[in-house]
């Protein structure tokens, strides 16, 4: 009968949130696309000492990790609560138009700097990319990185990868950010950074790299502020994670998860 069909809203009910997002942040931590965020938060935040403050694994997380309550927003930066599919963030504040906002930006790339991750900057092509593949891991120097920073191919249709993006979260075309729509932005940029109109072939390799995406991050300098999306098997996006930089260094980043 149809009223014994029941929606199946895991964000409904706080045990089930709960463990998704811990299922989430003990696969995240250590994997390619954690390292890659490290890297990127190292350049985006000069002299923070952000990734050696993070990289002591899973345990590390859990302690600068708060579960959304009224003063999570407080915490983070910005308006945030749940839905049925994660966290939405409000970004009203912070949508104004800047001065440059009409000059043509330069074409966005991806580097791959770890196995199972790429980076994309939207903001400064070149600023995190190095000759020798792309960020370099917390440690590394350029022409020799660290044990397990090698650079690799873009990514198959079936494996599992994760994406950072450096950008400007209020240009993903809406004040109010839920799962969905941070997912239709990382695509835009995925697809704008991988389609070179001049090579035929590059479009299926987008499309093969957003269909192996399952760990999405977005870091926003200006804002100080950085949200993660899981995307599981029925290509469901959820955010499940976000934090924002204290720009004054006087602690780690601070973490929020449902």
């Amino acid at each position: 009968m149809a009223d014994d069909v029941v929606a199946d809203d895991v964000m409904a009910d706080p045990e089930r949130r709960a463990a998704l997002a811990e299922d989430f942040m003990n696969e995240f931590v250590g994997s390619g696309a954690w390292q890659a965020m490290l890297a990127v938060l190292e350049g985006a935040f000069p002299g923070l000492g952000l990734a050696a403050r993070l990289n002591r694994g899973a345990d590390l997380l859990w302690e600068v990790t708060d579960v959304l309550d009224r003063g999570g927003g407080v915490r983070l930066g910005v308006p945030v609560w749940l839905d049925d599919a994660g966290m939405v963030l409000d970004l009203s504040a912070h949508r104004t138009r800047r001065p440059d906002a009409a000059r043509p930006q330069p074409r966005t790339r991806a580097s791959w700097p770890y196995a199972g991750a790429f980076v994309i900057d939207t903001l400064d092509p070149l600023r995190y990319h190095r000759a020798v593949g792309g960020p370099l891991a917390p440690g590394a120097r350029p022409g020799r990185p660290r044990e397990g920073a090698l650079a690799t191919s873009p990514p198959g249709e079936d494996d599992d990868t994760g994406v950072v993006i450096v950008g400007d979260l209020t240009a993903a075309g809406t004040r109010i950010l839920d799962s969905a729509a941070l997912w239709r932005y990382a695509g835009r940029v995925v697809a704008a950074a991988l389609n070179d109109p001049a090579r035929p072939d590059s479009r299926a390799r987008a499309r093969r790299a957003l269909r192996a995406l399952r760990r999405v991050v977005v870091v926003d300098p200006n804002l100080a502020l950085g949200v993660c999306l899981r995307v599981d098997a029925a290509r469901t996006p959820r955010c499940l994670l976000a934090f924002s930089v204290d720009r004054a260094g006087t602690g780690a980043p601070r973490f929020l998860r449902p």
